[in-house]
């Protein structure tokens, strides 16, 4: 739609993107219908099922096949983790307190991406004008700084354990636990892979693994330091696989872009001046949306804001089209601003006279608002 200032300055609004039209009022958050599919559920789901009426979130995420498994597998790790933290206890033995910690925190993660899964199929709302896509991202930062902290506390009580020289009690009992909590991260590698919450089963597999390993040798080489060296190695395990998790959630809660997507992203910027009727652009800005799309593939899909300035004597709404659909054909979803070339109505400050925010030049009502 094409306006003009009160001294005659033709101005256009900017083009709606598919994030803008998803925007809807609050209230709206809503799911959308599923369809049924009892037939290809359990008898144990479809029993559950009603029971989960009352919670909409967890009654969404028992509906969809790759959620509920995910679910039934939280349920069964946070069961065990339970049953290790009390064994862990009643031996004295840090290896195993250190693994149900871990174990934990993968049920936290696991939770909170069960949240996120439905959450971000959420439209925006005003609150909320992103949508929720960050949810999962800001849950694997906050866990992965919560077991760097942990992991350091767990091998500062290994070093005072050694020296203390504290034993571990009832070693057969240490021993099944330990070895069932293997079998469960094993059930969890052959059924999800490898990074189904944030970090790998790897680090799972390999602290149960060394907790069997210190009980084996405390037995058969009787020495207090086993339990605690194994508690030592999990720690720095689950270091060395919780500083990535942090690393890249942090990017992406920074709307950090990717390298080989940046690389890609100037080749196609640098075309826009080519296009006809483009003098220039300025202020381009895009990020990475986290927000699932509608048919349920995740997020990824990459958005952006440009500054589009028309040469004179162009069609304005030519060039917005124009713009628009040579971003479009590169699956980049783009919302644009364009002005003629020489006005520097611009509130985002590139032009001749930069504006305040606080302090609009007379006449850009229209323009601000359009934004």
């Amino acid at each position: 739609m094409t306006t003009s200032t009160p001294a005659g300055r033709q101005l256009i609004t900017p083009a709606t993107s598919d994030f803008a039209s998803s925007y809807e009022a609050p209230g709206a958050r809503l799911p959308k219908a599923v369809l049924d599919r009892s037939a290809e559920r359990s008898r144990f789901t479809n029993m559950l099922l009603p029971y989960t009426a009352k919670w909409p979130i967890l009654h969404a995420v028992m509906t969809e096949k790759d959620s509920r498994r995910i679910f039934y597998f939280m349920s069964l790790n946070f069961f065990f983790m339970a049953i290790q933290a009390f064994y862990g206890y009643i031996t004295d033995s840090l290896g195993l307190l250190s693994d149900s910690i871990h174990m934990f925190f993968d049920c936290v993660a696991l939770a909170v991406g069960l949240f996120a899964s439905v959450a971000s199929k959420w439209p925006p709302s005003s609150r909320f004008p992103y949508g929720f896509g960050k949810v999962e991202t800001l849950s694997g930062f906050a866990n992965g700084v919560f077991l760097v902290l942990i992991s350091v506390e767990i091998m500062i009580e290994a070093f005072e354990r050694i020296v203390e020289g504290r034993e571990t009690k009832r070693l057969a009992e240490l021993f099944i636990v330990s070895s069932l909590g293997l079998a469960v991260n094993l059930v969890g590698m052959a059924a999800f892979g490898h990074h189904h919450h944030g970090h790998g089963h790897d680090t799972d597999t390999l602290g149960s693994g060394a907790v069997i390993v210190s009980t084996a040798l405390t037995h058969y080489i009787p020495w207090s330091g086993w339990d605690p060296l194994a508690s030592f190695l999990i720690a720095v395990l689950i270091i060395g696989s919780a500083i990535p998790l942090v690393k890249s959630s942090a990017r992406r809660l920074l709307l950090t872009i990717p390298d080989e997507i940046e690389y890609s992203l100037r080749d196609t910027l640098s075309g826009i001046t080519g296009l006809r009727g483009v003098a220039n652009y300025s202020v381009p800005k895009f990020w990475i949306d986290d927000r699932a799309s509608e048919d349920g593939a995740a997020g990824g899909k990459l958005m952006g804001v440009v500054h589009v300035v028309a040469v004179r004597g162009a069609e304005m709404g030519d060039v917005r089209d124009r713009v628009r659909s040579y971003f479009s054909e590169r699956g980049i979803d783009i919302t644009l601003q364009v002005e003629r070339e020489g006005d520097s109505t611009c509130w985002c400050g590139v032009g001749k006279s930069p504006l305040s925010p606080l302090s609009p030049k007379p006449g850009l009502t229209q323009t601000l608002k359009a934004r």
